[in-house]
């Protein structure tokens, strides 16, 4: 009797390796030379049209309704809120999860999303999103640390009347 001492791997275990893979680079943050800061923004409904959002900025703290302000049709009816996310250096902004992930109302491209609009990053919402308590974890990116930046340009922040 010949024994096989050749290892054989269960289709299975490839599969969980494979999800637990992509899982991490999906939840991971891009790398590369953008410089990543965090935000949240979370959003409770109080009634029917009646929702207010904080943002969580890490160095500024909390802001209640960040800029928030309606989109509405010829006729008044709300189409979006739109609330800033203070990423105005931001080349880029992206949502990492919101939470719980398995809320129905809330669909991104669809009842979410984020847009570039007067010079900052907003996060929208409308439908049934509006009428839910959610949160939103999302990252801006900019070329270079923010404080490196300030510090080494200065005199792009001075005003022209300050004294000296």
């Amino acid at each position: 009797m010949q024994i096989n001492n050749t290892f054989h791997f269960n289709s299975s275990f490839f599969v969980i390796v494979f999800i637990q893979i992509f899982a991490f680079f999906e939840a991971a943050p891009p790398n590369g030379s953008f410089f990543w800061t965090d935000r949240e923004i979370s959003c409770t409904n109080y009634a029917v049209n009646r929702t207010r959002c904080v943002l969580n900025h890490p160095q500024l703290g909390p802001e209640q309704n960040p800029e928030c302000f309606d989109e509405v049709d010829e006729n008044g009816n709300k189409l979006k809120t739109y609330c800033a996310l203070s990423c105005e250096e931001s080349l880029e902004a992206q949502l990492v999860k919101k939470i719980p992930s398995n809320s129905p109302a809330c669909v991104q491209h669809y009842t979410y999303n984020l847009e570039r609009k007067r010079q900052d990053w907003f996060l929208w919402r409308n439908g049934t999103c509006l009428d839910s308590s959610i949160r939103f974890h999302l990252i801006c990116g900019t070329p270079t640390n923010p404080k490196v930046f300030y510090r080494e340009n200065e005199e792009l922040f001075l005003y022209e009347d300050a004294e000296n």
